[in-house]
């Protein structure tokens, strides 16, 4: 018998290490770029390569350029680079190997590299304190910037890697949308504005606090759970009524019966 639980064991970890679709592929791997995607020249980021475990080779990509190849033994590759310039401003993305065999490439992630233009005007609407479920206005205005073209706007949150949103020019500002807001949605937002097909970007535009007050509306489960128990506990109770009055009942009617 351990012979065979043995060998069930070895070839589980043996499939769970090369974690191989049925085709016999690599599982496609994801990248995300920390602290964020959207940085000013000379920031340090890390690109986090997200594999299976075992031991590998991960390489590092900016359009179909190789920049870093790196030999990891870890599931979750982390290489550290420095965006120096508006050049170094791109779509990256990351692979790994094991055994012979290279995954396919992550989905692309765009860094954008900003300082290019100045900062557009942003404002919030109706207010940067706001009740839990309301729906928030945030618009990103162009100042002094107008005869640039073909223009994408991005909306930026601290502490998130990536753009929340982003949407084309449509005249001279444009609208994000934040509905029902909840809790989480609270925080320090800010937008740029990037000419995409030159990869230039603008200054970050000035920081709103976004305050959202209130609770979300939740059953009472403390209510619930008392109503519960008073319900158990009075049928628990019902029940032995009715379980004594049987016993007597029967012990009356062997009387009568035995006299």
């Amino acid at each position: 018998m351990f012979p065979t639980v043995t060998s069930l064991l070895c070839l589980g970890l043996c499939l769970s290490q090369k974690m191989s679709t049925p085709d016999g592929t690599l599982p496609r791997p994801s990248m995300t770029v920390l602290p964020s995607s959207v940085v000013l020249p000379g920031t340090k980021v890390n690109f986090w390569c997200q594999g299976p475990w075992g031991n590998k080779s991960v390489q590092i990509y900016k359009e179909e350029k190789l920049i870093i190849q790196r030999n990891e033994s870890k599931q979750d590759a982390v290489i550290h680079h420095e965006i120096k310039s508006f050049e170094d401003a791109g779509n990256y993305s990351c692979r790994y190997r094991q055994g012979p065999d290279w995954s396919e490439f992550s989905a692309p992630v765009l860094v954008v590299v900003t300082g290019s233009f100045s900062k557009p005007k942003f404002e919030v609407q109706p207010g940067s304190m706001v009740a839990v479920g309301a729906t928030v206005i945030l618009v990103c205005q162009l100042v002094s910037a107008r005869h640039i073209k073909d223009l994408t706007f991005f909306l930026l949150k601290d502490g998130v890697p990536a753009p929340l949103q982003q949407q084309s020019l449509v005249g001279m500002r444009v609208i994000f949308t934040l509905p029902s807001v909840k809790a989480e949605d609270a925080g320090n937002y800010s937008c740029i504005y990037s000419q995409i097909t030159k990869m230039k970007a603008s200054f970050p535009s000035a920081v709103l606090s976004l305050e959202v007050t209130g609770q979300e509306t939740t059953p009472p489960q403390r209510e619930v759970s008392d109503y519960t128990m008073n319900n158990i506990i009075s049928l628990t109770l019902a029940g032995l009524v009715l379980l004594v009055l049987g016993v007597l009942l029967a012990e009356a009617w062997n009387s009568q019966r035995g006299s």
